[in-house]
């Protein structure tokens, strides 16, 4: 029930859509009621009719199409017959395989034969023989002739039958798919608001490929979900009740007998799709697994070429393949073995039982007369049951897919979000403590042990340590990547406010961030540093370009910040790029600005040009340097030193050094590198 809430949350809006969709639906239905009876009718009424009961009459001063002439006498249909009309005697059609014979007097209900040119007619009570003369085409014809006027109004409502199906058919499909894709859009909106308001630890769980499958794929599933309830269970709704209502107009009796099989059918539902769930949750988590694996290998291909990994890849790959290839195999399996093959066999056990049950009663049944058209009539009402079940079980598995899909895209959905509330807050002064710090990313494995300092604004503050010294965690605090929910896992204060006061898009209102790897969207140079700040204009970004040292990269294209940017800012240099994070930083005139390691990855002369940035950058603001390479700190107003999650020193440069810890045995071993580097390769 969950999921049919989750789906009509997406419906919401669309009434009109739905209420049109289920009203064409209604429409097909009556007519699929009417339409077994408008060929009841002509095989009864017209083809079989010629059959009913004839009368020989006096003939009129002014005959019409109701009056046949044969052998210089003339005739009419009971059906037929006018209070003007003389009847003289009662006269018979009889069809017997391919031939029409005509009998001067009426004969009785039974099976019929012809022996020595004579017919034969024996019932339980009885055995008659009648003089039958056979009729030739074109005598058959005129006795056809009082019928065509209702066999052609048959026809006609037959065929505008079928053209009110189609266009309402053509209606309600229209309907729904407009309905669905708007499901589709909104499904992936929310999916992808919802991801940016996840937590960044649902993010190191989660694979980024398994995300994009979900957001992609499972939403999928409320689309199937709808054009079932709307195509599917709408319609079994209604084709049950229209075919009961004309199986018991008739026969009452065969219509009760057939509820007997429900019971059993509801058992093998139930067994069923409890079955398929378990195999459909493993069919769609190997997807997801396939797709993450797929989606790991092309953000990774340089990495696999140069290394020459691709046997390796490959393997991996084949077998996570291998498994969603099993475990759709066993869906098919157990769909093939169980689901709409034994509802075709259950549709043939039908039409034979009613073709049984209606030849057993010799033709006449509890006083009714069976015909060909009756026989018809009741077996197109029964496959009207059986056809429904039949399309269940068809679509059963994407009926459990889709709810599969469902809950699946929904744990993003209805995920534990970060508050996106907003308050204006003042901009901060940029004094920053950290007071007996705690924290671990697994229960009791700290990589924070009771850190505290404090930044003053307006400094710069360089962080450094080793490799899992806590430098990163200690940011990630900072910028409510992660929150400290402990009371006795210590406080990290503003401007000596708690930073959990205010919501996290409040408070990261006025701090700015560069990564050591710089992350830059598909787009141009001013989109990336205006990035959701619209009111910065292209003059602007220009200036602040060329005010930190890029004016190099403007003079190098044509286009200027209106070059365009490759995915991932593949034409551009990491120095390039990490100018570019700097300009958006600025641009944001945030009050505390964290460096993480911004240049690591760069060359020196690079390192030397966003050193110069930095100048810029630092005016005004507090400044916090996560820092590889220690030529970058050197100025710091301060140097916090971590090791294994402890804040171990604290000083400038020179007190670093003269203290000789393990600050002075960072810069040596950096130092001595430099110098072994130069010492191995000088000419």
């Amino acid at each position: 029930m969950k999921n049919y809430k989750r789906l009509f949350h997406f419906v919401k809006g669309r009434t009109p859509l739905l209420i049109l969709s289920l009203s064409m639906i209604l429409i097909v239905q009556i007519l699929g009621f009417i339409s077994p009876l408008l060929v009841k009718s002509i095989l009864d009424d017209c083809i079989m009719g010629i059959e009913y009961e004839w009368r020989e009459v006096i003939p009129p001063a002014e005959k019409n199409s109701r009056y046949v002439t044969y052998h210089n006498k003339t005739y009419v249909q009971k059906r037929y017959l006018s209070d003007d009309d003389v009847s003289l005697k009662k006269v018979s059609i009889v069809i017997y395989k391919t031939t029409f014979y005509f009998v001067e007097e009426e004969v009785i209900d039974g099976n019929k034969k012809i022996e020595d040119d004579k017919l034969v007619i024996s019932n339980k009570d009885q055995t008659k023989t009648y003089e039958a003369i056979p009729l030739t085409a074109k005598e058959v014809t005129s006795f056809y002739r009082p019928i065509f006027k209702l066999l052609i109004i048959l026809l006609v409502l037959l065929f505008i039958k079928m053209l009110l199906t189609i266009l309402c058919t053509f209606i309600q499909h229209f309907s729904t798919n407009r309905v669905v894709n708007w499901i589709a859009r909104d499904g992936r909106t929310e999916a992808m608001e919802a991801v940016e308001r996840l937590p960044i630890k649902y993010f190191e769980e989660e694979p980024a490929g398994k995300m994009a499958t979900r957001i992609t794929r499972d939403v999928d599933g409320m689309i199937i979900l709808y054009r079932q309830i709307i195509n599917l269970f709408a319609s079994v709704i209604l084709s049950f009740t229209f075919a009961y209502l004309g199986m018991f107009y008739l026969n009452y009796k065969l219509a009760l007998l057939s509820f007997v099989v429900y019971p059993l059918v509801f058992l093998w539902v139930k067994f069923f799709l409890k079955h398929l769930k378990k195999i459909a949750s493993s069919v769609n988590e190997s997807r997801s697994l396939l797709t993450g694996k797929i989606n790991e290998i092309i953000n990774g291909i340089h990495i696999l070429q140069i290394f020459n990994f691709k046997k390796q890849t490959v393997e991996e790959f084949d077998e996570i393949s291998e498994e969603y290839k099993k475990e759709q195999l066993k869906e098919s399996k157990f769909s093939l073995s169980l689901g709409w093959n034994l509802i075709n066999v259950a549709k043939a056990l039908v039409t034979t039982a009613v073709v049984a049950f209606f030849g057993f009663q010799e033709l006449s049944f509890a006083g009714i007369v069976i015909t060909a058209g009756t026989i018809y009539a009741y077996n197109e009402y029964l496959l009207k049951i059986i056809e429904p079940i039949s399309i269940i079980f068809t679509q059963i598995n994407q009926f459990t897919h889709s709810h599969v899909q469902i809950e699946r895209i929904h744990k993003i959905i209805e995920g534990p979000k970060e508050d996106d509330s907003k308050v204006i807050i003042p901009r901060y002064k940029g004094d920053v403590t950290f007071d007996n710090v705690w924290f671990a990313y697994n229960e009791n494995d700290y990589v924070l042990k009771g850190v505290s300092f404090n930044i003053k604004a307006g400094t710069t503050v360089g962080l450094v340590g080793a490799t899992g010294s806590g430098k990163t965690s200690l940011m990630s605090l900072l910028l409510r990547f992660y929150d400290i929910t402990d009371e006795l896992s210590g406080k990290i204060y503003v401007d000596n406010v708690d930073i959990t006061t205010y919501s996290k898009r409040s408070y990261r209102e006025h701090i700015g961030i560069v990564l050591q790897e710089p992350i830059l969207i598909k787009g141009t140079i001013a989109s990336n540093i205006r990035f959701g700040k619209n009111d910065v204009t292209d003059k602007e970004i220009e200036d602040t370009l060329r005010k930190i040292g890029g004016g190099k990269i403007i003079d190098k294209f044509e286009k200027g910040i209106n070059q365009p940017i490759s995915r991932s800012g593949v034409n551009l240099s990491a120095g390039e790029k990490q100018i570019i994070s700097l300009a958006r930083v600025m641009v944001f005139n945030p009050s505390i600005v964290v460096m993480d390691e911004a240049t690591s990855h760069i060359d020196t002369e690079t390192e030397a040009m966003i050193e110069e940035a930095l100048k810029t950058v630092c005016k005004g603001r507090t400044m916090i340097i996560i820092a590889h390479r220690l030529s970058t700190i050197f100025n710091a107003d301060d140097i916090i030193v971590l090791d294994h999650g402890l804040k171990v020193e604290e000083g400038t440069h020179h007190e670093l050094i003269e203290k000789n810890g393990v600050y002075a045995n960072i810069y040596r071993a950096q130092a001595d590198s430099i110098r072994e580097a130069f010492e191995k390769y000088k000419f």
